[in-house]
């Protein structure tokens, strides 16, 4: 089958690999369409900016059908239409048995420590995967899987209606924060994106304003003169901004992935506001919501799609996601 293979040193190259075989306690899955992550950028970035160990199969949002099930699977049909949590849990770490999942230390990600979605084929966990409807269109399908991430996110803001918040970044976390937090009754919702190409998307999901960090920079004072309640940064590099944005008691969520940025933190602000600062990093048993969420309809996600195309144009639609030009490109293999 043909894959999209990181091969270290951001190198990313569209070849021929072997078909994979399902373990007794995994599923094959037909792959019909994953998207390229922030995270998939970043791992080809030079330096890297997010681990993985090539050679491997980068990809890990995505949707498709059942095609084989090993001989211990038992609940799962061929020909089932399903999503996946590309980071299975372990269960059994101390993380795992005191509720928290996401802090899972045995976690081995699909696209990033072991083959992923960019190809025909993946394999997966047979826990790993949920049936979604098949009415679903296959773009928005494969969006579950970042917006159970965002859903945790937004879970751990601990949002009340009629709060304020700015989101730092319009890319595809920076989109879904400003859905999620919209339709959990936001009142106000500015986003700060570099990229005029994102702005129409970022307000089609909910954002009130779509500034640049310069417009932001001059205009926080007018626009949010005590500070917002809930602060996203979902760029994973601009903490010392989303703690100069947040106001008195603010949360500020920390999502974005960055493993280069090193940025100085003005503490005092931190212990002067009484904020409160959430990591947040995959997801949470939020699995089942986003389903809904996507199979509802509730959330119109579809101006987030910039494009789909085919597998043998990955490197081209990760060179779009970093100029900033795309939102979500969308690969159907």
């Amino acid at each position: 089958m043909r894959a999209a293979v990181y091969e270290g040193e951001g190198r990313l190259v569209v070849r021929d690999v072997p078909d994979p075989v399902p373990a007794a306690d995994e599923v094959l899955i037909e792959v019909e369409a994953c998207g390229v992550c922030g995270s998939d950028v970043q791992i080809i970035n030079i330096p890297a900016g997010h681990p993985s160990t090539p050679p491997v199969i980068i990809g890990h949002e995505f949707v498709g059908w059942i095609r084989a099930v090993g001989s211990a699977v038992r609940d799962l049909a061929v020909g089932s239409r399903v999503v996946c949590d590309p980071d299975p849990k372990c269960g059994a770490c101390d993380s795992c048995r005191a509720g928290r999942p996401a802090n899972c230390t045995n976690i081995v990600a699909l696209g990033v420590y072991r083959d992923g979605a960019l190809a025909q084929y993946v394999t997966a966990p047979a826990n790993s995967v949920y049936p979604i409807s098949e009415d679903v269109p296959a773009e928005l399908a494969a969006l579950v899987e970042p917006l159970a991430c965002v859903v945790n996110g937004t879970n751990r803001a601990g949002l009340r209606p009629g709060e304020s918040v700015v989101v730092f970044g319009a890319g595809a976390i920076g989109c879904l924060f400003t859905a999620v937090l919209h339709a959990a009754g936001a009142a106000r919702i500015i986003v700060v994106e570099p990229s005029a190409a994102r702005a129409p998307v970022a307000r089609a999901l909910g954002a009130a304003d779509v500034l640049s960090p310069d417009d932001w920079a001059a205009r926080r004072a007018e626009l949010m003169p005590a500070g917002a309640d809930v602060v996203v940064d979902a760029v994973g590099s601009v903490l010392p901004q989303a703690i100069e944005a947040a106001g008195m008691g603010a949360r500020v969520i920390v999502f974005g992935m960055n493993q280069n940025a090193h940025p100085a933190v003005h503490q005092v602000e931190i212990v002067e506001k009484g904020l409160s600062i959430l990591g947040s990093y995959i997801s949470n048993f939020t699995f089942p919501a986003a389903i809904r969420l996507v199979e509802s309809g509730q959330l119109n996600l579809a101006p987030m799609i910039t494009a789909t195309i085919p597998l043998d144009d990955t490197v081209a639609g990760i060179a779009r996601i970093r100029s900033g030009e795309a939102v979500k490109i969308v690969i159907k293999p």
